[in-house]
């Protein structure tokens, strides 16, 4: 279930299911819900963009800290229930999120490292949203 389906759900009062033993399933990791309590912006990417260098280079000039930075795959975005916090980047394309929320999006690092015009368009989106 997307999150914007389980989010609806909740406002009409309807609680969504809780597997009790996800470790029967094969895809557990995508039923664990993230623990988003600290974190200041959810990045919904892969393993290779979440290790790739240019990574910790964007979130230094975006000025906010490993610990308030949480890695997601688009499958663990779908899934979540509850509150996302305000700025959320995507480097896997768009996303449907309610627009409350500030969304980023980029083509996958290895890409974006390579197009300057890219990094330019990255870089407008936060800076506006800071405004």
């Amino acid at each position: 279930m997307k999150h914007q389906q389980a989010v609806f759900l909740q406002e009409m009062g309807i609680t969504h299911w809780q597997v009790r033993k996800p470790a029967l399933f094969k895809a557990e990791e995508v039923h664990k819900q993230l623990n988003l309590s600290q974190c200041e912006l959810l990045v919904v990417c892969t393993k290779e963009d979440k290790q790739h260098p240019l990574m910790q280079a964007i979130l230094n000039a975006f000025e906010i800290g490993k610990d308030k930075v949480t890695y997601c795959s688009l499958a663990q975005f779908e899934n979540q229930h509850g509150e996302l916090p305000t700025l959320i980047w995507s480097t896997i394309g768009q996303l449907e999120v309610a627009p409350a929320h500030q969304l980023l999006h980029s083509p996958a690092l290895a890409i974006l490292a390579e197009q300057h015009h890219a990094k330019q368009t990255l870089w407008k989106q936060f800076c506006a949203y800071q405004q």
